[in-house]
């Protein structure tokens, strides 16, 4: 007699036919994911580097106890973008490993406030810079990191109120009372004050 394809299950029920086992190139992934994606990302990264690095030009004067000048520590941090873009994007090019089925449909489904808050992670640190000249680092930086905070979803009062306060405590303590560094003051009237009076307080009794 002629075995059937289904065998029954302990309780005489029918059981299901059994799936067939996927091979060793489905079950790691499949193809290799197109590189698309990462440089356009990385394209991103370096236009905003630059803007940020190009900028720093409105404010570049040279100070006495300070020999790498107002755009020193900017134009580091912009470099340190590029290059930190540049990895990321070589790393996601020739990585072994590919993204899971369920990452890549995750990918593909992005919301309306997903793209919002990736264009303003984006444009934030160029609004900021653009109105340090104005406005004077001082008064500006506790802003721009609650706003930093804010797209990225922190909504506790504590935290917003915390992480401001840490952050930019250690601007201050690092570059204005340590190393003395001459951070710009702004231009107009009030912020001017405002500014040079932050640091006056950062270094009292220094």
């Amino acid at each position: 007699m002629a075995r059937s394809d289904h065998s029954s299950s302990p309780d005489g029920s029918p059981a299901s036919p059994r799936e067939p086992v996927p091979d060793g190139s489905a079950a790691a992934g499949g193809r290799r994911p197109r590189p698309t994606g990462a440089l356009v990302e990385w394209a991103i990264w370096l236009a905003v580097a630059f803007f940020f690095y190009a900028q720093t030009g409105r404010f570049d004067q040279e100070i006495a106890t300070y020999r790498f000048g107002a755009t020193g520590w900017p134009r580091t941090l912009a470099i340190c973008v590029g290059l930190g873009a540049t990895g990321q994007m070589l790393y996601r090019l020739f990585r072994d490993t590919t993204p899971s089925p369920v990452a890549e449909a995750i990918a593909e489904d992005v919301s309306a406030w997903t793209w919002a808050q990736r264009l303003g992670i984006l444009s934030l640190p160029i609004v900021w810079l653009w109105t340090i000249p104005y406005v004077g680092f001082y008064v500006s930086t506790p802003f721009f990191v609650l706003a930093l905070l804010l797209i990225l979803e922190v909504r506790s009062l504590r935290a917003l109120i915390g992480v401001t306060f840490v952050v930019y405590a250690l601007v201050l303590l690092i570059f204005t009372r340590f190393f003395y560094v001459g951070l710009p003051t702004g231009q107009l009237d009030g912020f001017y004050e405002a500014n040079n009076w932050i640091i006056a307080t950062a270094r009292w009794g220094g």
